[in-house]
């Protein structure tokens, strides 16, 4: 008997194991707003990672998509490099994925979406590559679930018009790395300037990936590296004893493409 009840055990471990590590590919179309968009994404670990397809003018506008699951919903960023502005955020959705269909508001005006499932026989397969999103329309796009650049520069902005960069760079005379991040406190609602400075960071070297903390006020974070952003995490202390009131760090930060 408790051979058999250690087995099951296992074997529930096993099935968890297993699920945790599962990538889910979506294709929806629908309305933002008043605007006809197809959406392809992949999940994996409350991760998704895309793009949104809309048409204006006549043209084919593509829009790259990070999103961080956050209880039930995900906060979702759509995005677009333009020259001359830069990184320029399209869209702030807050979604879940209910029945398959992906279900929420766009921010911060409060439109409610519904997208539902899509298939197109035209596409490329989404899934093609195990464990990364494949573009339906843009042969060669492709997103991992990992993308560890060592270092660089990365922005933040939320739907309240706060922004913010993150900046990672390796210092050769010490092997190690240095991390800043600034939040702007000029947009509406935002609240105080959220500052980092952090020295002799190591970094995991196949995934970049890393866990620190500001000493002075006992707050540990996880900084983790995927292809197109990162993500911030925060694992204990309080933003305000830190940052002061309606501040922090938390979130995703979308990657500065590198120039020349």
């Amino acid at each position: 008997m408790k051979q058999r009840f250690i087995m099951s055990i296992l074997c529930l471990l096993m099935a968890l194991y297993v699920s945790a590590d599962e990538t889910s590919y979506y294709f929806w179309k629908g309305k933002l707003g008043n605007t006809e968009v197809k959406m392809a994404c992949a999940v994996k670990d409350d991760i998704m990672t895309g793009e949104i397809f809309q048409n204006i003018d006549g043209e084919t506008v593509v829009c790259n998509v990070a999103g961080l699951k956050n209880g039930s919903l995900f906060d979702i960023k759509a995005y677009r490099e333009i020259e001359g502005e830069g990184i320029v955020h399209i869209y702030f959705l807050r979604a879940e994925i209910k029945n398959g269909e992906l279900v929420g508001i766009t921010q911060n005006n409060g439109h409610k979406f519904k997208l539902k499932k899509f298939s197109d026989h035209y596409a490329y397969p989404i899934d093609q590559q195990n464990g990364a999103y494949n573009s339906p329309y843009i042969e060669g796009k492709t997103f991992n679930f990992s993308g560890w650049d060592h270092g660089g520069e990365y922005i933040y902005e939320n739907h309240m018009g706060v922004k913010g960069e993150l900046t990672l760079w390796y210092k050769p005379d010490n092997e190690s790395f240095t991390l800043s991040i600034r939040r702007d406190s000029e947009g509406y609602g935002a609240g105080n300037d959220a500052l980092v400075g952090i020295n002799g960071i190591t970094p995991n070297q196949e995934t970049g990936n890393f866990v620190t903390a500001l000493q002075e006020c006992n707050y540990r974070f996880s900084v983790r590296f995927y292809d197109h952003f990162l993500v911030i995490r925060q694992l204990s202390g309080s933003p305000a004893k830190c940052f002061g009131s309606g501040a922090g760090i938390v979130g995703i930060y979308i990657m500065v493409p590198a120039k020349g």
